[in-house]
């Protein structure tokens, strides 16, 4: 036999691809179900927040991001496209060139608003908030999910899904009232 019709001896079983697949079909429905609890709950337990989803209250205005400093600026840039990207690698064939670019993408932007964020302490008069749990997560994990990718794809897609729903969680504490997201949008 030649090295073109052997066999590849490291090559997955198509039952693995198939089981990896329905794996990433299961995982996608659990985070959307996840996130649909998630707006229901704030939906059920905030008073008033059901106003927020009406047309009427929602605007769209940039003068609260530009009033801030190039460092929130940047951090907003950077969370908006990692939170983008995000469902976009969900969704790609895994291995693909696109997947492995929009990938790289995503983690060169978990990793600067990582690091962006320990000079962001406006909250707490200087003090880092809770909120930058967040950030070491991100600065541990995304290494260690790309560290991953090439050993244990498995492990690398459920580390990548972990860091995704904290980006999450972050992102839906941002749309506090008072905070810059909400006066962009409600304010």
């Amino acid at each position: 036999m030649s090295d073109l019709t052997r066999p590849d001896p490291n090559a997955t079983p198509a039952r693995a691809v198939d089981a990896e697949t329905r794996a990433d079909r299961r995982m996608g429905w659990l985070i959307f179900a996840g996130c649909f609890a998630i707006v229901v709950a704030i939906f059920v337990l905030v008073p008033g927040a059901w106003r927020v989803a009406l047309p009427e209250t929602l605007k769209f205005d940039l003068t609260p991001l530009l009033a801030q400093s190039a460092l929130v600026q940047f951090h907003v840039v950077t969370v908006a496209v990692a939170l983008l990207l995000g469902p976009v690698q969900f969704v790609l064939p895994k291995g693909t060139g696109a997947h492995r670019v929009f990938g790289w993408i995503w983690a060169a932007a978990m990793l600067s608003t990582g690091v962006a964020t320990f000079f962001i302490r406006d909250m707490r008069d200087g003090q880092f908030s809770p909120i930058h749990i967040f950030s070491v997560m991100a600065l541990v994990g995304v290494p260690m999910a790309l560290w991953l990718a090439r050993k244990k794809v498995m492990s690398h897609a459920r580390a990548m899904t972990g860091l995704y729903i904290g980006l999450v969680i972050a992102g839906v504490s941002a749309i506090a009232p008072g905070r810059v997201i909400w006066e962009m949008f409600f304010g």
